[in-house]
């Protein structure tokens, strides 16, 4: 299906009007957006691709102000709007609208609780459930150049037609596998919640790479070059990498410098702060190092003893099993760090701590948590 190209107000208004859910079959859109972030702290939105069974339409947000008119659309809770591996797309739709779209249909979810190959690419997907091979030859184009090549406007169409013939695929199966109650459990809690989008300032330290190394007190001096970091970044509008790379963050706690000179000396000639920011940052690293034990980051990368770690074998083995049995992946159950709480949360029987775990609810409590919870009680 040729895509229309959607560059105005009036063209956008007749969109809006054939995407009122009481015109839609089955009150649902497929939804795609196209982006760019490799340089900048937010990503920029450079087109918004909107499906039906009759309607395939890119609108260029670079042409004129779509927000409007993309907030009901998007926002309208009796519009279904499909999705795959939304997390990205939902960011970039939240920082472009103010808000993050609702009512949401993943079809890479849908595809996890069918498949035990939890993980599998759009375009890999759409030929495994549909049979076509989409093409791939605009994967890297320049979305923000203008004006759009016709390739780049029927390739972004392309993906949003067919996300809408996948999900009615999926759908049928999740049926027929009897798990749509499953996946409804589940599209409840993703991506409905702003907080997604909002940067925890007081754990910024566990995503600085090479961090696992260092003991509480310097970690205390990581998460405060992160939350600096972090905050230059958003003011600059550059990634984290820019203003800092992960090693020098790990390098300046180990080593912390006492005087301006010296933290220059250890900085990268490519990161380039102004003698404001360097007095800033350096003003930072010396109070952290001041902070007393109790507002030290709790480490949490090695939290299990020999004992622990033998029964979390177990429960591994036990959760593989039970994977099998249902023809998923283990992920999709429950990951790694969630065994670890499990373990640790139930023999300290730390309700609140456990209600936080996925596997705790829900279809995932009645397949295996259940038993999981069982062994671990077993095995005081």
């Amino acid at each position: 299906m040729k895509p229309v190209l959607i560059e105005n107000d009036s063209q956008m208004h007749e969109l809006a009007e054939q995407l009122q859910p009481e015109k839609l079959e089955n009150n649902l859109i497929a939804v795609d957006t196209e982006f760019f972030r490799e340089t900048t702290y937010y990503p920029k939105l450079a087109l918004v691709q909107i499906a039906t069974d009759s309607i395939v339409a890119c609108i260029d947000p670079l042409a004129f102000d779509a927000r409007p008119a993309l907030k009901k659309i998007l926002l309208d809770e009796h519009l279904r709007k499909v999705f795959h591996s939304c997390s990205q797309d939902m960011e970039v739709l939240y920082y472009y609208l103010g808000e993050a779209p609702v009512n949401i249909y993943d079809t890479q979810l849908a595809h996890a609780l069918l498949d035990e190959h939890q993980q599998i690419g759009y375009a890999a997907l759409v030929e495994k459930e549909l049979g076509v091979q989409l093409d791939k030859s605009q994967t890297r184009t320049n979305w923000l150049q203008r004006p759009l090549t016709q390739k780049q406007i029927d390739y972004a169409g392309d993906d949003v037609f067919y996300l809408y013939q996948l999900q009615q695929t999926l759908d049928r199966k999740l049926d027929e596998a009897g798990r749509k109650a499953w996946f409804e459990e589940d599209s409840r809690h993703v991506h409905c919640n702003e907080n997604n989008f909002q940067v925890d300032m007081d754990r910024l330290w566990k995503r600085v790479k090479g961090s696992s190394r260092l003991n509480r007190k310097k970690l205390a001096v990581v998460q405060a070059i992160a939350r600096w970091r972090e905050q230059l970044a958003q003011q600059k509008d550059l990634t984290r990498r820019k203003v800092m790379a992960d090693n020098i963050v790990v390098d300046l706690a180990f080593n912390p410098p006492d005087e301006l000179h010296a933290l220059q000396a250890m900085l990268d000639r490519r990161q380039r702060l102004n003698t404001q920011e360097l007095q800033t940052l350096l003003d930072t690293i010396t109070q952290a190092r001041q902070l007393p034990a109790e507002q030290w980051p709790d480490n949490q990368f090695s939290i299990l003893d020999d004992r622990q770690k033998g029964l979390l074998k177990k429960l591994q083995q036990q959760l593989a099993e039970k994977a099998g049995e249902l023809g998923l992946s283990t992920g999709i159950l429950c990951s790694r760090k969630d065994l670890e709480q499990l373990i640790l949360q139930s023999e300290r029987d730390n309700e609140e701590a456990l209600n936080t775990l996925g596997i705790c609810h829900g279809w995932r409590y009645e397949c295996i948590g259940r038993a999981l919870v069982d062994t671990i009680h077993n095995a005081k």
